[in-house]
């Protein structure tokens, strides 16, 4: 029997019957016959069907190089995009286009815009094949997640809407329509289109996944782990997946489950950064900082620290990443990652790396300069605005070694004694006499200050309030309560002192967006400071302001704020209290102020 009539009938008994037994026939022809393109491609087609991607996609590589072989460009950045690596699919997709125009590659060009928010690009794809055919589904259901991303939810739901009535049971139309209902806080049309979905394909592991996460976030987490088992069942060899129950385990305080499930995701998938994030927040949770550091560098190889843009890549060309930090490598930059919050929390460890590190300089956001510069007053020189060396490619080239600012804990974070007990920023002593001067016509007993939302993260909503939920605190009568959230919440204080006795004040001037000093001085002024997990409360945090941290859920909290008791290392000033507990505990400011 030739060659290709082996493989053609493997090819149909791995339709038909025992998949792993066929792939692994193959396998024992393909080690014979290296040199035969079609038998490597269609090894990668089963190895990308059994989601043995790596193997898969290693194959695909190989084709292109030595044929540039299409459908492998194809069917390897369709991994990439299920394996949310957007940049890489972005880069193949382009190579693509550049040897034939294909149509349906070019619509999964707009998809990956979409995805990388570059949102105009893709609408103008869509619109380019929309004007063709205006019942292109493909085209519709991008625009419509396009929509979602620039909030216009109701008209993202027509667009959905329109697909279904094209197609009644387009998978995609009903999982948008979820997952659109979720963004609007629409809870029970999210459920109800997301049932609707699976009771059309209950095998489909895309919807089972997004499912599960949907009960995760509503706390359900029976159910969520009884979607994520049935995915698993689909699709056996889905690192993600295992990871996501991690999750879940880890939401629940079961750190067995957890880490059996993420070391099992991590087998499939070796160097992962997001299964190492899941392992890092266990390890970091149990106080094991050592293990919890080396694993949070993974986060290191996520593609926002790989791929996002020129900018990137540059700094990672000179990522230092040894286990020590040696005083003669060279000069050292310190970069910021994330937002002003966490860029706050990790400046704890500024002074013990200039203490160790001569030839280093600090990057930093600029509303903070000022604060760091008086903080650290013996190293002023070292800190400047964010971008002065890493946007100035000449004065860049002097650099030998990048540090972000969160992989500091593996050096200077290795146990429970390494953290300071002492506040580590200092107010501007003008400012804070100007704060007092304007706080002195306030006369009742105690000052609170007050901040309830988050933006710009996408668990904003999940660790945010309304002003309502702080009845308990404007019921306490002898107290001035001031006003710290930055945004657009006027008209919301305005709605609520109107109903209210004891009001939301506002200090006058007060920029509570940029004016990092004045909000610094007001915060230092204040007997206790209440928020939610926002900038500012790292601010007080920093400062040594007492401060009422309200964590969110589990699945929405950060390393920092996750703990088993209610105090968090990096801050001492700072108590904790879950989400559900402030809600029903009208007594914990009472307590905390001793009132």
């Amino acid at each position: 029997m030739n060659l290709i009539s082996q493989i053609n009938i493997i090819l149909k008994r791995f339709e038909t019957g025992d998949k792993l037994k066929s792939y692994k026939d193959l396998q024992k022809i393909f080690k014979k016959n290296k040199d035969n393109n079609l038998l490597r491609y269609n090894l990668a087609v089963i190895q990308q069907n059994l989601n043995l991607n790596e193997e898969a996609k290693k194959n695909y590589i190989h084709l292109i190089k030595v044929e540039k072989n299409l459908k492998a460009m194809i069917n390897l950045y369709n991994i990439d995009i299920m394996e949310a690596n957007y940049y890489e699919a972005l880069n193949t997709i382009e190579n693509i286009l550049k040897i034939k125009t294909i149509e349906n590659v070019d619509k999964d060009k707009a998809f990956v815009l979409y995805k990388l928010n570059r949102i105009e690009d893709a609408k103008n794809i869509c619109i380019f094949y929309l004007k063709k055919n205006n019942k292109d589904l493909s085209c519709l259901n991008v625009i419509g997640h396009c929509l979602v991303y620039e909030k216009k939810y109701d008209e993202a739901i027509k667009i959905f809407e329109s697909i279904l009535q094209i197609d009644s049971e387009n998978l995609s139309a009903l999982n948008s329509l979820a997952k659109t209902y979720r963004e609007k806080s629409d809870k029970v049309k999210a459920e109800e289109y997301y049932l609707k979905a699976l009771k059309i394909d209950k095998l489909s592991f895309y919807l089972l996944n997004n499912i599960a996460g949907f009960y995760r976030e509503e706390l359900s987490y029976n159910k969520a782990i009884d979607y994520y088992k049935q995915a698993i069942s689909v699709n056996p060899n889905n690192a993600y997946i295992y990871n996501n129950l991690a999750k879940i385990y880890f939401d629940l305080n079961n750190h067995k489950e957890a880490m059996e499930n993420s070391f099992k995701a991590l087998k499939m998938k070796r160097g992962d950064g997001e299964i190492q994030k899941t392992i890092s927040f266990i390890y970091l949770k149990d106080h094991d900082f050592e293990n919890g550091w080396n694993y949070f560098d993974g986060r290191l190889d996520l593609e926002d620290f790989r791929e996002k843009n020129y900018y990137v890549k540059k700094l990672n060309n000179k990522l230092y990443r040894s286990k020590n930090l040696m005083n003669k490598k060279g000069k050292f930059i310190i970069v910021r990652e994330q937002g002003v919050g966490d860029e706050i929390l990790y400046s704890s460890m500024y002074q013990d790396l200039l203490n160790d590190i001569d030839n280093t300089v600090i990057e930093c956001d600029p509303r903070l300069l000022n604060f760091y510069k008086r903080s650290f007053p013996e190293y002023s020189e070292k800190f400047v605005s964010h971008g002065t060396i890493t946007n100035d490619d000449e004065k860049f080239k002097e650099i030998d070694n990048v540090v972000y600012a969160g992989s500091l804990g593996r050096y200077y974070r290795k146990s429970l004694k390494d953290f300071k007990k002492n506040s580590f920023l200092k107010v501007d002593q003008k400012k804070f006499n100007e704060m007092q001067k304007k706080l002195s016509v306030y006369k009742k007993e105690y000052k609170i200050g007050l901040s309830w939302k988050s933006f710009n993260n996408q668990f904003a909503e999940d660790k945010s309030l309304n002003l309502k939920d702080f009845s308990n605190i404007f019921n306490v009568t002898n107290c001035d309560i001031f006003n710290l959230q930055y945004g657009d919440v006027e008209n919301e204080i305005n709605s609520f002192n109107s109903v209210n006795e004891n009001k939301l004040l506002n200090i006058d001037g007060l920029d509570l967006f940029n004016d990092f000093e004045g909000i610094a001085s007001l915060l230092k002024s204040l007997d206790v400071f209440v928020s939610i997990s926002n900038s500012t409360a790292h601010l007080a945090g920093a400062l040594g302001v007492k401060t009422i941290l309200i964590k969110p859920e589990n699945f929405a909290v950060f390393h920092y704020w996750n703990q088993k008791t209610d105090n968090t290392p990096w801050y001492d000033s700072v108590k904790l209290i879950d989400k559900k507990d402030f809600l029903q505990n009208s007594k914990f400011l009472n307590n905390f102020l001793r009132i």
